[in-house]
Protein backbone atom coordinates (compact mmCIF):
# COMPACT_ATOMS: atom_id res chain seq x y z
CA UNK A 1 0.00 0.00 0.00
CA UNK A 2 1.41 3.36 -1.09
CA UNK A 3 0.38 6.62 0.54
CA UNK A 4 -1.94 8.68 -1.66
CA UNK A 5 -0.02 11.78 -0.59
CA UNK A 6 3.23 10.33 -1.99
CA UNK A 7 1.58 9.63 -5.34
CA UNK A 8 -0.03 13.05 -5.64
CA UNK A 9 3.23 14.76 -4.63
CA UNK A 10 5.05 12.94 -7.43
CA UNK A 11 2.36 13.72 -10.00
CA UNK A 12 2.03 17.37 -8.92
CA UNK A 13 5.77 17.99 -9.22
CA UNK A 14 6.33 15.93 -12.39
CA UNK A 15 3.47 17.62 -14.25
CA UNK A 16 4.06 21.07 -12.73
CA UNK A 17 0.38 20.90 -11.96
CA UNK A 18 -0.05 24.28 -10.25
CA UNK A 19 1.77 26.36 -12.86
CA UNK A 20 -0.05 25.49 -16.08
CA UNK A 21 -2.93 27.77 -17.06
CA UNK A 22 -6.10 25.76 -17.71
CA UNK A 23 -9.89 26.02 -17.71
CA UNK A 24 -11.27 26.41 -14.16
CA UNK A 25 -13.41 23.28 -14.55
CA UNK A 26 -10.27 21.20 -15.22
CA UNK A 27 -9.43 21.34 -11.48
CA UNK A 28 -6.07 19.72 -12.08
CA UNK A 29 -4.66 17.68 -9.22
CA UNK A 30 -6.39 15.63 -6.54
CA UNK A 31 -10.15 15.96 -7.03
CA UNK A 32 -11.42 13.33 -4.58
CA UNK A 33 -9.50 12.10 -1.54
CA UNK A 34 -9.71 8.55 -0.20
CA UNK A 35 -8.74 7.16 3.22
CA UNK A 36 -5.07 7.55 2.37
CA UNK A 37 -3.72 4.37 0.77
CA UNK A 38 -3.37 3.09 -2.78
CA UNK A 39 -2.62 -0.47 -3.91
CA UNK A 40 -4.06 -0.33 -7.45
CA UNK A 41 -4.43 2.55 -9.90
CA UNK A 42 -6.96 2.84 -12.72
CA UNK A 43 -6.20 5.13 -15.66
CA UNK A 44 -8.72 6.60 -18.09
CA UNK A 45 -9.31 9.53 -20.41
CA UNK A 46 -12.71 10.67 -19.11
CA UNK A 47 -14.38 10.79 -15.70
CA UNK A 48 -17.73 9.40 -16.75
CA UNK A 49 -20.00 7.33 -14.52
CA UNK A 50 -19.15 4.26 -16.60
CA UNK A 51 -15.42 4.85 -16.12
CA UNK A 52 -15.78 5.37 -12.37
CA UNK A 53 -17.82 2.18 -11.99
CA UNK A 54 -15.22 0.27 -14.02
CA UNK A 55 -12.47 1.54 -11.71
CA UNK A 56 -14.45 0.40 -8.68
CA UNK A 57 -15.07 -3.01 -10.28
CA UNK A 58 -11.32 -3.33 -10.90
CA UNK A 59 -10.68 -2.77 -7.14
CA UNK A 60 -8.71 0.42 -7.80
CA UNK A 61 -8.06 2.86 -4.96
CA UNK A 62 -7.10 5.72 -7.29
CA UNK A 63 -8.47 6.80 -10.68
CA UNK A 64 -6.23 9.05 -12.75
CA UNK A 65 -8.02 10.98 -15.50
CA UNK A 66 -7.19 13.36 -18.33
CA UNK A 67 -10.64 14.94 -18.20
CA UNK A 68 -11.65 15.11 -14.54
CA UNK A 69 -15.10 14.81 -13.04
CA UNK A 70 -15.90 18.55 -12.75
CA UNK A 71 -16.33 19.50 -16.43
CA UNK A 72 -20.02 20.18 -15.77
CA UNK A 73 -19.04 23.02 -13.42
CA UNK A 74 -20.58 23.94 -10.08
CA UNK A 75 -23.96 22.27 -9.63
CA UNK A 76 -26.20 20.91 -6.85
CA UNK A 77 -25.42 17.40 -5.62
CA UNK A 78 -28.58 15.87 -7.05
CA UNK A 79 -29.47 13.20 -9.60
CA UNK A 80 -26.71 11.93 -11.88
CA UNK A 81 -24.12 14.31 -10.39
CA UNK A 82 -24.81 13.11 -6.84
CA UNK A 83 -24.48 9.53 -8.07
CA UNK A 84 -21.08 10.21 -9.61
CA UNK A 85 -19.60 11.76 -6.48
CA UNK A 86 -21.33 9.23 -4.24
CA UNK A 87 -19.87 6.30 -6.21
CA UNK A 88 -16.34 7.60 -5.57
CA UNK A 89 -16.94 8.24 -1.87
CA UNK A 90 -18.72 4.96 -1.17
CA UNK A 91 -15.93 2.98 -2.83
CA UNK A 92 -13.16 5.02 -1.15
CA UNK A 93 -11.90 5.83 -4.65
CA UNK A 94 -9.53 8.78 -4.96
CA UNK A 95 -9.62 10.76 -8.22
CA UNK A 96 -6.75 12.73 -9.75
CA UNK A 97 -6.94 14.77 -12.98
CA UNK A 98 -4.34 16.27 -15.30
CA UNK A 99 -5.62 18.10 -18.39
CA UNK A 100 -3.31 20.58 -20.14
CA UNK A 101 -0.38 19.73 -17.83
CA UNK A 102 -0.54 16.23 -19.31
CA UNK A 103 -1.10 17.35 -22.91
CA UNK A 104 2.06 19.44 -22.89
CA UNK A 105 4.50 17.38 -20.80
CA UNK A 106 7.64 16.87 -22.96
CA UNK A 107 8.05 13.19 -22.02
CA UNK A 108 4.76 11.90 -20.57
CA UNK A 109 2.29 14.04 -22.49
CA UNK A 110 -0.24 13.06 -25.13
CA UNK A 111 1.55 15.01 -27.84
CA UNK A 112 4.95 13.67 -26.81
CA UNK A 113 3.56 10.15 -27.04
CA UNK A 114 2.20 10.76 -30.54
CA UNK A 115 5.43 12.39 -31.71
CA UNK A 116 7.48 9.47 -30.39
CA UNK A 117 5.10 6.90 -31.86
CA UNK A 118 5.29 8.55 -35.30
CA UNK A 119 9.06 8.75 -35.12
CA UNK A 120 9.16 12.54 -35.53
CA UNK A 121 12.58 14.16 -35.53
CA UNK A 122 13.68 17.57 -34.23
CA UNK A 123 10.56 17.89 -32.06
CA UNK A 124 9.75 21.40 -30.78
CA UNK A 125 6.90 23.08 -28.82
CA UNK A 126 4.66 24.80 -31.33
CA UNK A 127 0.85 24.89 -31.08
CA UNK A 128 -0.43 27.75 -28.91
CA UNK A 129 -3.73 26.71 -27.32
CA UNK A 130 -5.32 29.73 -25.62
CA UNK A 131 -1.96 31.07 -24.50
CA UNK A 132 -0.26 27.77 -23.61
CA UNK A 133 2.11 25.87 -25.88
CA UNK A 134 0.71 22.35 -25.74
CA UNK A 135 1.23 21.05 -29.28
CA UNK A 136 4.44 20.10 -31.05
CA UNK A 137 6.09 20.14 -34.43
CA UNK A 138 8.52 17.64 -35.89
CA UNK A 139 9.88 16.23 -39.11
CA UNK A 140 8.25 13.12 -40.58
CA UNK A 141 10.44 11.17 -43.01
CA UNK A 142 7.67 9.76 -45.22
CA UNK A 143 4.88 11.05 -47.41
CA UNK A 144 1.59 12.58 -46.29
CA UNK A 145 -0.19 9.36 -47.21
CA UNK A 146 2.25 7.29 -45.16
CA UNK A 147 1.78 9.70 -42.27
CA UNK A 148 -1.97 9.18 -42.37
CA UNK A 149 -1.53 5.40 -42.20
CA UNK A 150 0.99 5.69 -39.37
CA UNK A 151 -1.34 8.01 -37.42
CA UNK A 152 -4.20 5.52 -37.76
CA UNK A 153 -2.05 2.57 -36.73
CA UNK A 154 -0.63 4.43 -33.72
CA UNK A 155 -3.97 5.65 -32.37
CA UNK A 156 -6.00 2.60 -33.37
CA UNK A 157 -8.61 4.92 -34.87
CA UNK A 158 -9.75 5.77 -38.41
CA UNK A 159 -8.22 8.98 -39.69
CA UNK A 160 -10.39 11.49 -41.53
CA UNK A 161 -9.76 15.00 -42.86
CA UNK A 162 -8.34 16.54 -46.00
CA UNK A 163 -5.25 15.55 -47.97
CA UNK A 164 -4.05 17.72 -50.84
CA UNK A 165 -1.40 15.33 -52.20
CA UNK A 166 -0.82 11.97 -50.50
CA UNK A 167 2.44 11.44 -52.39
CA UNK A 168 4.04 14.69 -51.26
CA UNK A 169 6.75 14.56 -48.55
CA UNK A 170 5.23 15.39 -45.18
CA UNK A 171 8.27 17.34 -43.98
CA UNK A 172 7.83 19.37 -40.81
CA UNK A 173 4.33 18.84 -39.44
CA UNK A 174 2.39 20.22 -36.48
CA UNK A 175 0.30 18.17 -34.06
CA UNK A 176 -2.06 18.87 -31.18
CA UNK A 177 -4.07 16.19 -29.37
CA UNK A 178 -7.77 16.50 -28.51
CA UNK A 179 -9.79 19.44 -29.77
CA UNK A 180 -7.03 21.44 -31.43
CA UNK A 181 -8.71 21.87 -34.81
CA UNK A 182 -9.44 25.55 -34.29
CA UNK A 183 -5.69 26.23 -34.31
CA UNK A 184 -5.57 25.56 -38.05
CA UNK A 185 -5.27 29.24 -39.05
CA UNK A 186 -2.40 29.63 -36.60
CA UNK A 187 -0.67 26.65 -38.22
CA UNK A 188 -1.22 28.04 -41.70
CA UNK A 189 0.18 31.43 -40.66
CA UNK A 190 3.27 29.67 -39.29
CA UNK A 191 3.84 27.99 -42.64
CA UNK A 192 2.72 24.43 -41.94
CA UNK A 193 1.10 22.43 -44.72
CA UNK A 194 0.20 19.40 -42.57
CA UNK A 195 -1.54 19.43 -39.19
CA UNK A 196 -2.54 16.42 -37.06
CA UNK A 197 -5.15 16.72 -34.33
CA UNK A 198 -7.98 14.84 -32.64
CA UNK A 199 -11.64 15.75 -32.81
CA UNK A 200 -13.06 16.21 -36.31
CA UNK A 201 -14.47 19.67 -36.97
CA UNK A 202 -16.69 20.54 -39.92
CA UNK A 203 -15.49 24.08 -40.56
CA UNK A 204 -11.83 23.12 -40.13
CA UNK A 205 -12.06 20.73 -43.09
CA UNK A 206 -13.43 23.55 -45.25
CA UNK A 207 -10.69 25.89 -44.03
CA UNK A 208 -8.00 23.32 -44.83
CA UNK A 209 -9.37 22.87 -48.35
CA UNK A 210 -9.46 26.64 -48.88
CA UNK A 211 -5.84 27.04 -47.73
CA UNK A 212 -4.48 23.93 -49.45
CA UNK A 213 -3.51 22.31 -46.14
CA UNK A 214 -3.50 18.68 -45.07
CA UNK A 215 -5.59 18.17 -41.91
CA UNK A 216 -5.78 14.76 -40.25
CA UNK A 217 -8.17 13.84 -37.42
CA UNK A 218 -7.81 10.63 -35.39
CA UNK A 219 -10.39 11.49 -32.71
CA UNK A 220 -10.35 13.42 -29.45
CA UNK A 221 -10.37 10.24 -27.39
CA UNK A 222 -7.83 8.28 -29.44
CA UNK A 223 -5.23 11.06 -29.34
CA UNK A 224 -5.48 11.45 -25.56
CA UNK A 225 -4.87 7.94 -24.24
CA UNK A 226 -1.08 8.33 -24.36
CA UNK A 227 -0.63 10.57 -21.32
CA UNK A 228 -2.54 8.60 -18.69
CA UNK A 229 -0.90 5.38 -19.89
CA UNK A 230 2.50 7.03 -19.44
CA UNK A 231 1.54 8.07 -15.90
CA UNK A 232 0.64 4.45 -15.21
CA UNK A 233 4.10 3.32 -16.28
CA UNK A 234 5.65 6.01 -14.08
CA UNK A 235 3.75 4.79 -11.01
CA UNK A 236 4.59 1.16 -11.76
CA UNK A 237 8.30 2.02 -11.94
CA UNK A 238 8.42 4.40 -8.97
CA UNK A 239 6.13 2.63 -6.49
CA UNK A 240 5.64 -0.86 -7.91
CA UNK A 241 1.90 -0.26 -8.10
CA UNK A 242 -0.48 -2.36 -10.17
CA UNK A 243 -2.24 -0.30 -12.83
CA UNK A 244 -5.09 -0.90 -15.27
CA UNK A 245 -6.15 1.23 -18.25
CA UNK A 246 -9.92 1.57 -18.63
CA UNK A 247 -10.73 1.90 -22.31
CA UNK A 248 -14.03 3.76 -22.80
CA UNK A 249 -13.94 5.34 -26.29
CA UNK A 250 -16.63 7.80 -27.30
CA UNK A 251 -16.09 7.45 -31.04
CA UNK A 252 -15.33 11.16 -31.22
Amino acid sequence: MTALSDITALLDSTLNINSVKDAPVALNGLQVENSGGVSKVALAVDGSQKTIEAAVAADADLLILHHGIFWSGLRPLTGWWKKKVETCLNADLAVYAAHLPLDLHPELGNNAGIAKGLGLQDVLPEVDYHGTLIGLSGVYAGTVGELKEAFAQLTGAPVTGCIVNADAPAGRIALCSGGGGDCIYQMHDKGYTTYLTGEENHWVVNAAEDMGMNILFAGHYATETFGVKALGRLLEERFGLETVFIDNPTGM
